[in-house]
């Protein structure tokens, strides 16, 4: 048997607050700065063992074999950590997702969330105490087995002075899956251990720290390839002799993808930038920006894109715009079909940076996913009346793979709101993922234009009309109309 060994460097858990400040406007234009996640609890950091050994299925500890000792005497074999019982384990790629509860693996169709192959992913371990434990460093160790009997080991060394607790990162054990750690068929335990020369006392738990107590579990993936593909359109805006747009650099496409990526069930996400498309009329009218829309369409018509691909228009205005417009989209999708393509338009304010611009653009896309508003400032129009959160709030922790952030269940909330702190809600990540896929699932497909015309078009707030005909993908010969 092939054995991979990491020690897992230390990672840095900040608990977002509970404050939430409402921002946006109404209808169906987004308002408001972005406000990324902000931490109230910085949480200690942990240092990894060096070193670690494999246990028996049955629990039992092993001794360890050559390549974990030194100056070739065997390697000191760990010892169960006394006073200590390790009783829950939980998942998590953007919402968390409890795995085993009171020493039981929960079975997959009691996962509140689909957990995804090929996506990094933290667990975390969680414990009680005997009454007289004493503080000290504790290790522990996951095991994650594969089908093809390899195994991967990750210690993780955390000082335990008190009862573990979701919220800081310092009150958990925490081991990170990188993406290529999280494929179908693997298995895992987790145990707790004394550190090496420990002379603790105490009384080793019945049953020991170590979960699921059954035997390894077995983690649930939904394994279908998940990708998301955007291009960016910078507006030139040209306008009483002023001409303005956007400088779009590898960072700022950077901090968008980064944002799309924690919020979304995906694999991965891909950027493009597409030469400028010049505008040459007001930006600020009554019609908001919905005339922006229209052109945006009319290019991607042109560009005859792939039905999958989101267009999202970046915008820089000379003049002014309506207080509080943000962003807005052509449309609340409809299914995700590919006669729809049309419906993947939004834009949204530049805000000088794809950092500033980010969050808007997470909500925007979501409404091109078929999402509605989210009930939380007020401000909201056009809600999903079937959101099970109060306030919008997100309802699990949220963890984010690039920013190693925790969120909140109460201070967090989601993204389809107009309030702060905006993160993915174990709701969203659900609605959004059969559309992902299905949506990834045209990539690999022979796909072709028809015969067939598609009339599409744009009602405007101020009453005008804009009609186009973009490439149809199947035998829809009826007009189409998307209104804002």
């Amino acid at each position: 048997m092939r054995r991979t060994v990491i020690s897992l460097s230390t990672i840095l858990l900040l608990a977002c607050g509970d404050d939430v400040t409402s921002a946006g406007s109404d209808g169906e234009t987004e308002g408001g700065t972005s406000a990324g996640s902000t931490s109230d609890t910085p949480t200690s950091s942990s240092e990894t063992a060096s070193g670690s050994t494999t246990d028996a299925a049955d629990g039992s500890s092993s001794a360890a074999d050559d390549s974990t000792s030194t100056g070739g005497e065997p390697a000191q074999e760990p010892e169960f950590a006394r006073d200590i019982r390790l009783e829950r384990l939980t998942v998590n790629q953007a919402t968390q997702v409890e795995l085993v509860v009171d020493g039981v693996e929960l079975e997959p169709e009691d996962y509140n969330t689909r957990v995804i192959s090929g996506r990094r992913a933290l667990v975390r371990g969680f414990w009680s105490l005997h009454a007289n434990f004493e503080p000290r460093d504790i290790m522990g160790r996951l095991t994650i087995t594969y089908d093809d009997g390899t195994e991967l080991e990750q210690d993780f060394v955390q000082f335990v002075d008190g009862e573990s607790s979701d919220g800081a990162g310092a009150s958990s054990f925490q081991w990170l899956l990188e993406p290529e750690a999280i494929v179908p068929g693997m298995s895992y335990r987790a145990r707790l251990f004394e550190m090496p020369n420990s002379d603790a006392p105490g009384e080793l738990s019945e049953p020991p720290p170590i979960v699921p107590l059954a035997g390894p579990g077995t983690l649930e993936l939904y394994d279908v390839p998940l990708e998301l593909r955007v291009v960016l359109v910078p507006v030139q805006h040209e306008f009483e002799g002023c001409t303005q747009m956007p400088d779009i650099t590898d960072a700022d496409v950077e901090a968008m993808r980064i944002a799309l990526e924690q919020n979304n069930p995906v694999q991965t996400a891909t950027f493009e930038i597409r030469e400028p498309m010049i505008y040459t009329e007001t930006i600020g009218d009554a019609a908001g920006f919905s005339p922006v829309l229209a052109a945006l369409a009319q290019a991607r018509a042109a560009d005859d894109p792939d039905p999958s691909v989101y267009y999202y228009g970046l915008l820089d205005p000379c003049d002014g715009y309506p207080p509080g417009l943000g962003g807005q989209a052509i449309a609340i999708a409809g299914p995700p079909t590919m006669e729809n393509g049309q419906q993947r338009i939004s834009t949204g304010r530049w805000n000088n940076s794809g950092a500033a611009a980010a969050e808007t653009f997470v909500h925007e896309v979501g409404h091109t996913q078929g999402r509605r508003h989210v009930r939380c400032s007020g401000g909201e129009a056009g809600i999903d009346a079937a959101y099970p959160h109060a306030g919008g709030r997100i309802g699990v922790w949220g963890f984010g793979i690039y920013d190693f952030e925790l969120r909140t269940p109460t201070g967090g909330r989601d993204y389809m709101t107009y309030c702060s702190n905006e993160w993915v809600s174990d709701y969203s990540w659900e609605q959004t993922l059969d559309v992902i896929e299905v949506l990834t699932s045209f990539d690999q497909a022979d796909t072709s234009p028809s015969d067939s015309v598609m009339l599409a078009g744009m009602v405007h707030e101020d009453g005008t009309t804009e009609w186009w005909t973009p490439v149809s993908y199947t035998h829809l010969t009826l007009p189409t109309i998307y209104s804002v």
